[in-house]
């Protein structure tokens, strides 16, 4: 299990328990928009701690968006038995996978703004050394480029 697994993981467990420990809340008659406030303040900020730096396959990708959508559920309080659409869920909420870029530019660009030598270790891309066998780690980089589809340059 890499790393990055294993920070998934952790911050899973961590926004289920916030979840839960708010049970009260979620089943109470406040609107919904209120619930959907709370619920970014509270399970999604622990959900989603430290995901700028998370080099996500399409498979983790897929299963933070599904617990997401399980966690969002479930502070909403509609069963998955109701077939309500998504798109009806969320509303005006992005995917969280559209805020994990959001927040890898933000971090892309703090670095690059800044001049010292942090900066440049966060847009740093090897080019020395030997590969090893496999498939390369994806570095931080890659993945901007992923997301942007190739045009983001350092």
């Amino acid at each position: 299990m890499s790393s990055t697994e294993h920070d998934i993981k952790v911050c899973k467990a961590l926004a289920w328990k916030a979840l839960n420990t708010m049970s009260k809340v979620w089943k109470s008659g406040i609107s919904k928009d209120l619930k959907r406030r709370l619920f970014v303040a509270t399970v999604e900020s622990v959900l989603l701690y430290s995901c700028e730096t998370w080099s996500l396959t399409s498979t983790l990708e897929r299963s933070v968006d599904g617990t997401y959508t399980r966690m969002f559920r479930a502070a909403l309080y509609v069963s998955s038995q109701s077939h309500t659409p998504n798109e009806v869920l969320y509303g005006s909420l992005p995917r969280v996978s559209d805020k994990f870029a959001w927040r890898r530019f933000g971090l892309a660009g703090h670095g690059f703004r800044h001049s010292s030598l942090t900066g440049n270790l966060i847009l740093c891309e090897p080019w020395h050394g030997r590969r090893n066998r496999g498939r390369p780690p994806s570095t931080f980089v890659d993945t901007l480029k992923k997301v942007d589809g190739g045009s983001c340059h350092q």
